[in-house]
């Protein structure tokens, strides 16, 4: 818990943008257009009493999914990159860690989704009807340990 008040009176500005790394899939790091940072939630523990019960924290947080949507390049080598992720055999999870950047495009904060692996990746719909060019996108979740936050200096500041 921090015992300081902020000295940064900016909010967050969502469209200021981030950079997402992949090392399994370099090319899903380029294309990609958003992330929804995944919720968290802590369990709680009730000791019920005649009148009024009585919440206590619990002993496990839970992770909510990391959803990601990127362009799907001309080759298809982003998607294909998530593809054999999924259908390797190896079962190999890796790091993947987005840069927050400030409204100045300098890091603000990293975090860093421990051991991720994809789960699923969207469909992509082909039309031959659309008049104007449509450029492709697919959802893309993935599962994970639990993440953490470093500050810009790269110093771990929460986490496990």
């Amino acid at each position: 818990m921090s015992n300081y008040v902020t000295t940064n009176k900016n909010a967050l500005a969502v469209s200021d943008g981030f950079r997402m790394v992949f090392h399994k899939a370099p090319n899903t790091s380029y294309f990609c257009q958003n992330f929804i940072m995944p919720s968290v939630t802590a369990t709680e523990a009730v000791v019920t009493r005649p009148k009024v019960d009585a919440y206590f924290p619990g002993d496990k947080v839970t992770f909510d999914e990391l959803s990601i949507t990127m362009l799907v390049a001309e080759n298809m080598e982003n998607y294909v990159e998530i593809f054999d992720w999924m259908m390797g055999n190896d079962n190999a999870v890796d790091d993947i860690t987005v840069y927050i950047l400030s409204s100045k495009n300098n890091v603000n904060r990293t975090v860093t989704f421990k051991n991720a692996f994809p789960t699923s990746i969207g469909s992509i719909s082909f039309s031959v009807q659309d008049a104007d060019i449509t450029y492709a996108q697919v959802d893309v979740t993935f599962r994970y340990d639990y993440f953490t936050f470093s500050d810009a200096r790269g110093e771990n500041t929460i986490g496990p």
